[in-house]
Order: structure tokens, then sequence, then C-alpha cells
């Protein structure tokens, strides 16, 4: 089921950006995903069975990256194209939702539009430069991406995403379905790879006033867990950290109806 899934392409003056629209309910909920090596073109097929849960209540909206990628993009840039791609698409206030990079992103969208965000909610990211863990997964991946090899940060991404045992339950489908992907060129991914340390808000968070939901997994090998505990603390509310769920915690049904929970409030 694709939940009357809806793609298509917003231009602008010096770019173009793909968007997704999905979901059976009425209220929107902006999602904005991580880093990834497949754009998000064709994602019908794939998004709305990652996201089941919030199809059934809400209307989701995702666009990608632009296009063409700048070199030297931040996180920052990216937030900017984000609100500015939602608003093209009707949308003028919605929940928000970052994971990994795309929470970077929100954290600026938050602070830079806080007239468009109802609530907020952060998952598996971080506020700061520094993160010793993701320092050094950009590192590695900027190299390999640097020569070309996307298929070795492929398959090391989707190993380090899930603890043993605990992958996707559908992931022969997911793995079917990425098949039939648009990737995105190696120099692309690498900008956006890099782009994961421009992220510099930790200062800024007690800014934003609308209410967040801070979550993460405390085996998560992409971003120290430990991130999330910084980002609650600047805020001034809690983190809640998963023991047995790594970097793609926000997939499982778990964290998805904490998530809802949290938005239905």
């Amino acid at each position: 089921m694709n939940y009357n899934a809806k793609e298509g392409t917003i231009k602008f003056k010096d770019c173009s950006m793909d968007y997704l629209v999905f979901g059976k309910g009425y209220t929107p909920l902006v999602l904005i995903q991580g880093l990834n090596i497949a754009r998000l073109k064709r994602g019908k097929w794939t998004q709305p069975v990652r996201y089941k849960l919030y199809a059934e209540q809400f209307r989701v909206y995702m666009v990608d990256r632009r296009d063409p990628l700048p070199e030297n993009i931040t996180v920052e840039e990216i937030a900017d194209d984000v609100a500015n791609a939602i608003k093209a698409l009707g949308v003028h206030k919605a929940y928000v939702m970052g994971n990994s990079q795309g929470g970077m992103i929100a954290q600026y969208f938050a602070l830079k539009h806080p007239e468009m965000v109802e609530k907020l909610v952060l998952n598996v990211t971080t506020a700061t430069t520094d993160d010793p863990v993701l320092t050094e997964n950009v590192r590695h991946w900027s190299e390999l991406a640097g020569r070309g090899d996307l298929d070795t940060i492929s398959n090391e991404m989707m190993d380090m995403l899930y603890p043993p045992g605990k992958a996707p339950k559908t992931g022969w489908l997911m793995k079917k379905l990425y098949a039939l992907r648009d990737n995105r060129p190696a120099k692309e991914f690498k900008t956006l790879t890099e782009a994961c340390l421009t992220c510099d808000t930790l200062d800024r968070l007690h800014e934003i006033k609308c209410p967040v939901l801070v979550m993460g997994g405390k085996q998560d090998k992409v971003i120290s867990c430990q991130s999330s505990l910084k980002i609650a603390e600047a805020l001034g509310t809690e983190a809640y950290l998963f023991d047995d769920l790594g970097h793609a915690a926000y997939e499982t049904k778990e964290y998805q109806e904490r998530v809802i929970k949290f938005l239905n409030e």
C-alpha cells in the first residue's frame, strides 16, 4: 500500500527539488530524511512502507535535497531549502520531524522558521560539530565517496543501522524495492556527507519554544547517543533512549508509536 502517495518536482529559479506526499490523514507532518545514497525519487514504493504508522494518521511531506547541489552546502542552507519547498506545497505550519542529518536540518528549520513548526521531533541526531562517532564515520565515508565506492558505503550503512537481530521483518521487501532506487552521484553524496559536520546549534537551542521530543538508540553506531542527551539538556527537556535499538530506531513500531503519542498530546 502506498497510502495515496504523490511524487513530483518543485521548480525554483536556481534549482529543483523532488517531493513525496503520502498518508491518509490531513494533519501535515514534515519528515526530513537523513543522509542517503538513494534519491527520494521513486520513494513512493518504499517510504510509505517504512513510515506506515505515520501514514495512517497524518499527511506526510518529504522533500529531497536541491538539484544541482552546491559544493560546501551546509545543513542550515538545506533547512531553508526545505522550508521553501514545504511552503510551495501549500503547507505553512506542521509537525516537523528529522532523522539523523534530517534532525540537524530540523533544528535550523525550527530556529529560522519557528512560525512553521507546531511540534518538533529530533531523532538520532546531533547539535554539534564534534560528535566523535559521527566525525569518524564522515571521514571514512567521504574518503570512500571520493573514490566512487558507494557500494561499500551502502553495505556498511546497512550493517551499522541495526543491532544484531533487529533488522526489520520487511527487510526482504525493502531490499527488492531499493533495487529500483535512483542513486546519487558519488560526488553529491560526498558533499552531503561532509555537510553533517556543519551543524552547530547547541548554544541556540534554548530559542526553540515549541514542544520538542528528543529520542535515540543506545546501540547507535552512526551518531553517539550522548548527542541526544546534550540536545535534551540544552532544550531543558529529557531524551528518551531505547536500550536495544541503533541508528535506525526511528523505523521501529515502538519508536513511531512514541512519536505519535507525543504529536497527539
